[in-house]
């Protein structure tokens, strides 16, 4: 059985690791050579407009980056880098670096995954490098390649080239190289030699362009040239405007086409020619060219104020901020209804009643045995009945449903640690809990939540219809929880229902 002191220390791995996760690591600058947006490879371009004439581009890929990590070099290097800045670390959180990196180890070592095959599971578990699901593996990628990549020029050198400058985006470089092809491929093959686990491969310019992420990159004379790239396998394919959903989903993907358009093509005749496309990509799905017209000129008019604004100044109105609420969309009365709710100061976002993906993934994502799944409501049914129905326990545990479930068999069942004289199912002993049926009613991470929840389920599903106990209650928790007032219960009882099987 769990102590509490096993349970408080498996608490705070897991907040820990959710703080690993979400702050502690981004306390980390990225590396000089590592770029968060395109826009930053046209600024390094544009720098570097003098050499259009006299280098070449080369694009780099680093093969499965994430799994090629080694793990064993990355955890020492971010216990170094988070010693460094120790300074900032100390702001969020009172772990030394030591700490922080075995949290880190413990986690990539125990990374695992499950795939059902028929009847049975088979579980796997992450042998090298680090699982692309983990919001932390970016951050230790990047870092690790950062150091990887430090001595790049100079090995460029050592083979007979120049490497004038080079960025990084994610597992992709682009390079701007001088030099023979022989010296090129000499390059890439020490590379290639650095570590075992780090491989790349090239792919060098074809009639002076080359593409890198979604920008085409032209070397005319001795100026680079900019424009959108789509690759051959883009469908085009967009929103129809008679779609479903609020009109501002609609115009936002026309604008987001635009702002790329102005932003990526560096000459008048590539942007109007993108704009085109875009016209006459949006009509073919319905969109009428008004429509189209006044969203590409509204973002133009955006970028160019953008361009233009000086720094907002520091706001010294205190009014508070509108409570942002989400509903399904539900045609033109949504905006009815949002004009409605914008004048009392709550601000309403529509969303999907359904989506691709759920219709699609909702069922094929693997889910937790239900004995695993923890935060949860759950209920247990017991053998005697009353009018019919089966005498029901309902309880709520920030643990696995297997390990409070079994807590309970052993209290039912008495023993030398018994807690038989507490336990509710003590008054029954002539009849059998059905412990190994236990159902999850509710998932909720909060604890307030879950007692809420546990006594609005005690009240509805449990049949509690009085706070207290009865001696004909079909219930067999000696309370109702954290207690509701009966004028809430017309609305939670649609809500909580069992699960249907």
């Amino acid at each position: 059985m769990q102590t509490r002191a096993d349970r408080q220390h498996h608490l705070t791995k897991v907040t820990i690791m959710k703080n690993i996760q979400k702050g502690i690591l981004k306390i980390l600058p990225k590396p000089p050579n590592s770029i968060s947006s395109p826009l930053q490879v046209l600024e390094m371009l544009k720098d570097l407009s003098h050499t259009a004439s006299s280098c070449r581009l080369v694009s780099l890929d680093v093969e499965a980056m994430f799994p090629s990590i080694p793990t064993s070099q990355a955890v020492p290097l971010i216990q170094d880098l988070l010693q460094t800045h120790h300074d900032a670390l100390a702001e969020v959180t009172s772990l030394k670096p030591v700490a922080v990196a075995d949290l880190l180890q413990l986690s990539i070592n125990n990374c695992q995954a499950v795939i059902q095959d028929g009847d049975r599971q088979r579980w796997f578990r992450q042998t090298s490098g680090l699982a692309m699901g983990k919001s932390y593996s970016p951050i230790v990628a990047d870092l690790y390649m950062g150091v990887w990549e430090q001595d790049l020029q100079q090995q460029a050198a050592a083979c007979g080239g120049t490497v004038l400058k080079f960025c990084r985006y994610a597992d992709d470089y682009l390079a701007l190289f001088v030099g023979s092809d022989e010296a090129l491929r000499t390059w890439v093959q020490v590379l290639n030699s650095k570590n075992n686990n780090i491989k790349v491969t090239s792919e060098l310019e074809e009639n002076q362009q080359l593409p890198y992420l979604d920008i085409l990159i032209r070397r005319e004379r001795d100026k680079f040239h900019t424009t959108v790239y789509r690759k051959a396998c883009a469908t085009n394919q967009v929103p129809a405007y008679n779609s479903f959903t609020e009109m501002r989903y609609l115009t936002s993907a026309i604008r987001s086409d635009s702002i790329r358009a102005h932003r990526y093509c560096s000459s008048t005749k590539d942007r109007e020619k993108e704009l085109n496309f875009i016209r006459h990509k949006f009509h073919q799905h319905g969109y009428p060219l008004t429509i189209i017209n006044t969203t590409i000129s509204k973002a133009c008019a955006d970028l160019k104020l953008k361009a233009r604004a000086l720094p907002a100044p520091a706001d010294s109105n205190n009014a508070p901020q509108p409570i942002r609420l989400s509903m399904p969309f539900a045609g033109s009365c949504f905006y009815q209804l949002k004009r409605a709710a914008y004048n009392i100061g709550i601000q309403l976002v529509s969303k999907p009643q359904r989506t691709v993906a759920s219709v699609l993934c909702s069922k094929a994502k693997h889910h937790l045995p239900k004995e695993q799944d923890s935060n949860i409501v759950y209920l247990i049914e017991c053998s005697c009945s009353v009018d019919g129905d089966p005498v029901i326990y309902i309880g709520e545990t920030d643990r696995e449903l297997q390990t409070r479930v079994k807590e309970h068999q052993d209290s039912w069942a008495g023993g030398v640690r018994s807690r038989s004289a507490t336990s509710a199912f003590s008054t029954h002993r002539t009849c059998t809990p059905a412990f190994d049926r236990a159902e999850v009613l509710h998932h909720a991470s909060h604890p307030q939540l879950r007692l809420l929840l546990e006594s609005a389920y005690i009240r509805t599903v449990g049949r509690r219809e009085t706070v207290l106990i009865s001696p004909n209650d079909a219930n067999v928790n000696r309370n109702s929880g954290t207690r509701l007032q009966d004028r809430w219960l017309p609305i939670i009882r649609p809500s909580c229902t069992r699960p249907t099987t």
